[in-house]
C-alpha cells in the first residue's frame, strides 16, 4: 500500500483463488507525525477466479474386471470422475474417450458413464484399456486423462464346430467288434468345457446297435456283427455339446462293402421234379431252376452247371441272367433204357474262393407207344387136337410182350384171318385159342390157316403185330398147329 496516496496494489506473491479467494486488510490513517489520532478500515479483496486449474480425476485407472462378455448394448461398465477447482465453466468438466474402445465402448460427456455401444466378444478380445480425458470448458480449456481397464469374462456363446460337416466311411461286413470306424472331431473357441459326443436320439435303432462313440475321444467303433445282406449303409448323426446353447452336429455315412460270406440259394419255385415225354425233341428246354446269392457285385452272380447223373450228357444246362438254370434236351431219350434220370445242379457264385449249393432234380421219362408187340415165340408151335373133342377145347395160347407201359402195353388178340368157319375162338385178353362147340371136322377141312393181330392200346400210337400159323394136318388123332411165319407190322401215329 502506498503511504501518502493510500493505494493498494498487488504483492510479490502471487494470488490463487483456489488456495484463498478473499483477502481481508486492516487499514489504519494517521498523522505524519504518528501521533494518537488514527482511524482504521476494513478492506475486503476478493479474488476472482481465471481458468488456471485443470482437471483432475478421482483415479488414475478405473478397472472393470469380469465384465460378461454377452453384456447388452447399453450396459454400464465404470463411472469416471473429475474435478476442477475453477469456477463457472472454467470448472465446468466434460467426458470423452480418447483411444482404446474400439468402438465397443463410450463415455457420457456429462456424467462420466462408461457403457457399452457394440456387441463383445471374449474370443476376439479379452480386454480394454482406455484413456479418457476431462476437459474444462473455457480458455484455454485445460484437461486431465485417465485409464480405464476393462476385462471381459469368457462364456458359453460360442458355437460347437465340428472340423468336418460330413464324413464317409467304408467298412467290409463281418469286421471284427471293436475296430475303430473314424474320429470325429469338433471345437469350441469358449474352450471352457470338456466337449462331449453322442449320438443324435434320432439315429436308427439298427445303426447304434451295430456302433458306439467315445463321449470324450468322438472315437467311433464297432459293436455289432456287420452283415451287408442285413444292411448295406448306415447313417450316424453325431452331436458334440460343451454345455452351452450352441451345439452342433456332424452325419457320418457308413457304406458296408461286400464279402462273398452267403452261397447261392435255391428258390422254392425251381422244379425238383419233372416229368417229359421220351419223344421230347432235341434241345427243348425241361426243367428251369432258380437260384440267388445276397452277396453282391461279382460275388452275387451264379453260374449253373450238372454235376452228377447226367448219363451221355443227355441234358445241358444253360445259365440266364446269372439266375436262371435252363435245362434242355441234348439228346434222343429211350425210356425203355432209361426210365429216370437223378441229377445234381449246382449253383456257384463267382467270389473268390467261390461259394456253391447243391440240389437235386429228378427227370421221370414218360413211356410213348414207341414199341409194337412182340411174339414170344416167333419159331413156331405144334398142336394136336382129337377130331371130336368138345366144345372150349384148348388149341394153344399165344404170347405176346410189349416194351411200353401203361397201356401202351395191353395187348389185345384177334384171330383176323383162316377161320371162316368160325372153328375156333381166341381170348382177346390171354391170346389163348379154344374151339368152338362145332369141333374142328377133317373131313370137312383138313387143314387151317389162321392169321392172329395183336393190338396194344396205346394212345396215340397204334402198334399192331400179325402172326400167320397153319393147320397142316387134322386126323382123327389131333390137329397140328405148325407156326412157321410171324411178321410184324407197326404203324406209328403222330401226336398233336
Amino acid at each position: 500500500m502506498d503511504s501518502l496516496s493510500g493505494l493498494i496494489s498487488r504483492g510479490t506473491v502471487a494470488l490463487d483463488r483456489e488456495t484463498r479467494s478473499s483477502h481481508v486488510l486492516e487499514v489504519e490513517a494517521y498523522n505524519s507525525d504518528q501521533g494518537s489520532m488514527r482511524s482504521s478500515v476494513r478492506v475486503i479483496v476478493y479474488v476472482e477466479d481465471v481458468n488456471d486449474e485443470s482437471p483432475v480425476f478421482t483415479q488414475s485407472q478405473y478397472n472393470r474386471l469380469g465384465l460378461r462378455e454377452t453384456a447388452g448394448i447399453g450396459t454400464s461398465v465404470v463411472v469416471v470422475r473429475a474435478t476442477d477447482p475453477d469456477t463457472g465453466d472454467g470448472g465446468a468438466v466434460a467426458y470423452a474417450l480418447v483411444s482404446g474402445s474400439d468402438r465397443k465402448f463410450e463415455v457420457d460427456m456429462s456424467t462420466g458413464l462408461v457403457t457399452t455401444v457394440d456387441y463383445l466378444d471374449y474370443e476376439t478380445k479379452t480386454s480394454y484399456l482406455m484413456n479418457v480425458s476431462a476437459t474444462d470448458q473455457s480458455a484455454p480449456f485445460h484437461r486431465g486423462y485417465c485409464t480405464v481397464y476393462v476385462t471381459l469374462l469368457n462364456e458359453l456363446d460360442e458355437a460347437v464346430a465340428f472340423l468336418s460337416a460330413g464324413y464317409e466311411i467304408s467298412l467290409r461286413e463281418n469286421i471284427a467288434t471293436g475296430t475303430e470306424v473314424v474320429q470325429v472331431k469338433a471345437e469350441s473357441a469358449d474352450n471352457l468345457n470338456q466337449l462331449t459326443y453322442r449320438f443324435d436320439p434320432d439315429t436308427s435303432p439298427a445303426a447304434l446297435a451295430l456302433f458306439k462313440i467315445d463321449s470324450i475321444t468322438g472315437r467311433i467303433t464297432v459293436t455289432g456283427q456287420l452283415d451287408r445282406e442285413q444292411g448295406d449303409s448306415y447313417t450316424l448323426t453325431v452331436v458334440a455339446d460343451d454345455g452351452g446353447p450352441k451345439r452342433d452336429s456332424t452325419v457320418v455315412s457308413i457304406t458296408i462293402l461286400d464279402e462273398n460270406d452267403n452261397s447261392p440259394e435255391f428258390d422254392i419255385t425251381s422244379d425238383l421234379s419233372v416229368a417229359i415225354p421220351e419223344d421230347t425233341p432235341i434241345g427243348q428246354r425241361v426243367a428251369v431252376v432258380l437260384a440267388r446269392d445276397k452277396d453282391a457285385g461279382r460275388n452275387g452272380l451264379v453260374n449253373f452247371t450238372l454235376i452228377t447223373g447226367n448219363m451221355q450228357d443227355v441234358f445241358k444246362i444253360n445259365t440266364a441272367n446269372n439266375t436262371y438254370g435252363e435245362v434242355y434236351l441234348n439228346a434222343r431219350l429211350d425210356r425203355e433204357a432209361v426210365d429216370r434220370y437223378l441229377l445234381k445242379v449246382r449253383a456257384t457264385d463267382n467270389g473268390s474262393p467261390p461259394r456253391f449249393t447243391d440240389v437235386s432234380l429228378t427227370v421221370n421219362i414218360m413211356d410213348v407207344n414207341d414199341n409194337p408187340p412182340v411174339m414170344q415165340s416167333p419159331r413156331g408151335y405144334n398142336v394136336s387136337v382129337n377130331e371130336n373133342v368138345g366144345g372150349g377145347t384148348a388149341v394153344l395160347r399165344v404170347v405176346a410182350t410189349d416194351r411200353d407201359i401203361g397201356p401202351n402195353a395191353m395187348l389185345s388178340y384177334y384171330i383176323t384171318g383162316g377161320n371162316q368157319d368160325l372153328t375156333f375162338r381166341i381170348d382177346r385178353m390171354t391170346g389163348e385159342i379154344v374151339t368152338r362147340p362145332s369141333p374142328p371136322d377133317r373131313e370137312k377141312q383138313q387143314q387151317y390157316t389162321l392169321t392172329v393181330t395183336v393190338e396194344d392200346d396205346g394212345t396215340p400210337t397204334l402198334s399192331t403185330l400179325k402172326a400167320t400159323g397153319d393147320v397142316k394136318d387134322i386126323k382123327e388123332s389131333g390137329i397140328v398147329f405148325n407156326w412157321h411165319r410171324c411178321n410184324i407190322y407197326h404203324k406209328k401215329l403222330h401226336s398233336f
